[in-house]
């Protein structure tokens, strides 16, 4: 052993040693394990063929069969194939040049594969051409992910749905041409622009535009619904999705998002909520005809008799005290006379809305005749009930009512009567109230007079 190196003792021994381990078959059939490839040559003196194993593989045949010839192995090419293939190896042959091709296999169990070859002429030292030399791999994953590729940007290119992509700082670095057809702006002018800059608008809901600037933010996806402005300023609604696009490495990349043009759908749904609420209000209008005076504002004489009765009713039950105030506005008659009725009707106008100012939430005032009212004063005796009506005839004394012919002052007579707790009906309770009117009308007019509630 002595005058032997270690081939640990320096770099050369070290490279020496590993190329002694590591022949060159086992080179060239470590590649194509690692890359998925097989070789072949092609003997142009006796055109004998020869597969490596791995090219037996991938035609699905036993590597330990025996080596095939031409015609056999043009056989596992796809009939419509064979032709293109078989030109492009003899025009390689003639001219020297290199060739490419892929082609369809179709191996004995009749499953198809997509193979990639490559290959030249291999000259022996008198430039005599004398092997065709190839590479043959699969490429069947490739090329359905390939195609898989190209349909599916074919489909995101051609249809009616936008579809954007931004970088992290939110600018537009690609959308399909949806995009342009929906806004207007063509690539030159929206590459590199913020979406919302380029869209919103007057109208464009500021709320909208703060969800979808934190959702941006924090990096979380969202559906919302936005007004856009195309660049001809032309509004329109959008759907849209949007999602943050991370790398293999987990770094944030941008964002993608899917949108929809839904300026139809939301014109209808606008114009179904528009629609939804003239009806509520034109119901409510009817439901408040229904109940209510439309001169003086206050409850109609039909509603107070039916609420009336029944809020009676609750009080007696109960034994609470509950009274009655007739009203009739003095000298009514003439005013029309004099004024007209147009100034009457600001003079009954004047009224309701001074008694709605005036009485409590839970008291029930109408007006049951032209001139005259009625007003109902639930959990209140006869003493208080004569107190809230002089306060009430003090105020419409007091009252400045502008009408077409100048300022008029007007007064009312008020009658009082508290319920009797035992045996009252609404209507005794209001015949003895216009008792007391009557007579606070004989005692001088704008005045209260009460009676006993016994």
């Amino acid at each position: 052993m002595v005058g032997l190196k270690n081939p640990r003792d320096s770099s050369i021994g070290t490279e020496q040693a590993h190329t002694k381990m590591l022949t060159d078959k086992d080179v060239l059939e470590l590649g194509h394990e690692l890359m998925g490839s097989g070789h072949w040559y092609l003997d142009l003196r006796d055109q004998s063929l020869f597969w490596s194993k791995e090219v037996f593989k991938i035609y699905g045949c036993d590597p330990n069969t025996r080596q095939p010839d031409i015609a056999q192995a043009v056989s596992f090419y796809h009939p419509e194939d064979r032709e293109r293939i078989s030109t492009k190896v003899d025009k390689a042959i003639e001219s020297g040049e290199p060739f490419s091709y892929v082609a369809r296999v179709v191996r004995p169990d009749g499953e198809v594969r997509r193979v990639r070859s490559v290959g030249r002429i291999k000259y022996k030292n008198d430039d005599q051409a004398t092997w065709l030399f190839g590479v043959l791999r699969d490429i069947t994953d490739e090329w359905r992910e390939q195609v898989h590729r190209q349909r599916l940007s074919r489909i995101i290119e051609q249809t009616s749905e936008i579809i954007l992509m931004t970088d992290r700082e939110g600018r537009i670095e690609w959308a399909n041409s949806a995009f342009s057809q929906v806004s207007g702006y063509p690539p030159k002018e929206y590459l590199g622009r913020k979406p919302g800059d380029l869209l919103q608008g007057p109208d464009t809901d500021a709320d909208t535009v703060a969800f979808m600037r934190y959702k941006l933010a924090v990096k979380e996806s969202f559906t919302t619904e936005v007004l856009n402005y195309s660049r001809n300023g032309r509004p329109y609604w959008l759907r849209l999705s949007c999602h943050a696009d991370y790398d293999e490495a987990g770094a944030h990349v941008g964002y993608s998002s899917i949108q929809n043009d839904i300026t139809e759908e939301k014109s209808t749904v606008l114009q179904l909520e528009h629609e939804v609420e003239q009806r509520k209000s034109l119901e409510a209008k009817y439901r408040y005809l229904a109940t209510h005076d439309p001169l003086s504002g206050l409850h109609s004489r039909r509603h107070f008799f039916e609420q009336g009765e029944t809020e009676l009713r609750r009080c007696l039950r109960y034994s609470s005290s509950v009274s009655m105030l007739l009203v009739d506005l003095d000298e009514f008659k003439a005013i029309n006379d004099r004024h007209g009725h147009e100034a009457g009707d600001m003079v009954i106008q004047a009224f309701g809305q001074l008694c709605e100012r005036t009485l409590r939430e839970h008291d029930l005032a109408a007006r049951i005749g032209g001139e005259e009212f009625a007003i109902l004063l639930p959990e209140t005796p006869a003493d208080s009930a004569w107190t809230l009506a002089e306060r009430l005839r003090v105020a419409l004394e007091q009252l400045p009512i502008t009408t077409g012919v100048g300022t008029l002052h007007v007064t009312a007579s008020i009658g009082v009567a508290g319920a009797h707790l035992q045996d009252d009906t609404l209507q005794s309770l209001i015949n003895r109230a216009d008792g007391a009117m009557y007579e606070a009308k004989r005692t001088g007019r704008n005045c209260v007079f009460q009676v006993d509630s016994g």
